[in-house]
């Protein structure tokens, strides 16, 4: 079969007066009172558990250890990074040291529910949760950290970039040698500098008053990176020119086997155009863009024959409900007016 099918997406415009008055649509947290801490022992493949720590703190950052339970010895590592709730409220994305991030689900009964690479269910009998403890639980993270250092009136101070997370830096180890080159290196007296190093965090004695206070041991100073910042806490793949492929369509996972092509879109700013697949067919049509709002025009696809379309009418509808977005690191939700999750999609850009 051949020609062009054509599917309407609303009236031009209906979307231009939602981009005009409209802005993204925020979730309520069920996360709860925070800093809080969830724990619990989940499957391993090659040793006896893992025992998760994971504590959220305010300012959406989080730090975890993960101890792996052997035979001879215990393994523990740790990870600092920033945390957010995706638009269903429901759904957390812990973005850290590893690329796309983790996802957990946040039960009815408030406990963590892990969830695959793309933030599916995993339909499994074993132990995936992580219950929430009464108390905070604290984490004493020892780590190869990036952060901007600085040292003014016989203070030394260290913020963490992947967290956002600061502290009092010890004058005892290695610091010597990080004092030395920050020195060398800074641009004035008191300005930050970007340094990379091995330390711990552990309590220590308040530099003022009673009392003790986290406080970074730098263990090993390992260099300076000059004119660099912090990357954002949360990096942004920019909505316009990625090759975006969704990983769920309302609440239903998308699931591509090797016989079929997997659905995609990209976004070209100059010409406001859209290009991709539904999966079977080639798409294109017109969109419009504002500030946490999309909206797409009457979109066009060839008439191919295929197995199944189920997948593709279903996108294809969904794009068509499209009225705001959000982006969360390297994951787009598409979102209808009311707010209510239509796609979500992960960046699939071609290396």
């Amino acid at each position: 079969m051949s020609g062009r099918r054509r599917y309407a997406t609303g009236p031009a415009l209906g979307c231009a007066l939602l981009l005009a008055c409209c802005g993204p649509a925020m979730a309520a947290s069920a996360l709860g009172s925070l800093p809080a801490t969830f724990s619990g022992v989940l499957p391993c493949a090659d040793c006896m558990g893992i025992q998760v720590q994971l504590n959220l703190l305010p300012e959406s950052a989080y730090v975890q250890r993960m101890t792996y339970r052997r035979d001879a010895h215990d393994d523990s590592w740790y990870e600092l990074g920033a945390w957010s709730l995706l638009s269903d409220g429901r759904t957390l994305l812990l973005t850290g040291d590893r690329e796309g991030g983790a996802y957990w689900a946040v039960t009815a009964t408030g406990a963590l529910r892990k969830l695959d690479r793309e933030g599916n269910r995993i339909d499994s009998n074993l132990p995936y949760e992580l219950s929430r403890r009464p108390r905070l639980e604290s984490i004493e993270p020892r780590a190869k950290m990036q952060g901007m250092f600085r040292y003014l009136a016989d203070a030394a101070r260290f913020r963490e970039c992947r967290s956002g997370l600061q502290w009092p830096v010890a004058m005892s180890e290695d610091y010597l040698a990080l004092e030395k080159a920050y020195g060398a290196r800074r641009t004035a007296p008191g300005a930050e500098l970007l340094v990379s190093l091995n330390g711990r965090v552990e309590q220590r004695p308040r530099r003022e008053g009673s009392g003790t206070e986290p406080t970074l041991v730098v263990e090993r100073f390992l260099l300076t990176l000059p004119g660099k910042q912090c990357e954002p806490r949360e990096p942004q793949t920019g909505l316009e020119r990625t090759r975006w492929r969704p990983t769920r369509i309302a609440d239903r996972a998308v699931v591509v086997s090797a016989e079929q092509r997997e659905p995609w879109f990209v976004l070209e700013p100059r010409t406001k155009r859209i290009t991709g697949s539904g999966g079977c067919d080639r798409i294109s049509g017109s969109y419009e863009a504002g500030e946490g709002t999309l909206c797409f025009g009457t979109l066009v696809s060839t008439q191919m024959a295929c197995p199944s379309m189920d997948t593709e009418a279903a996108f294809l509808a969904a794009l068509g409900a499209t009225r705001r977005y959000r982006v969360f690191g390297h994951i787009l939700e598409l979102l209808d007016e009311h707010g209510q999750l239509l796609v979500r999609l992960e960046e699939r850009n071609l290396k």
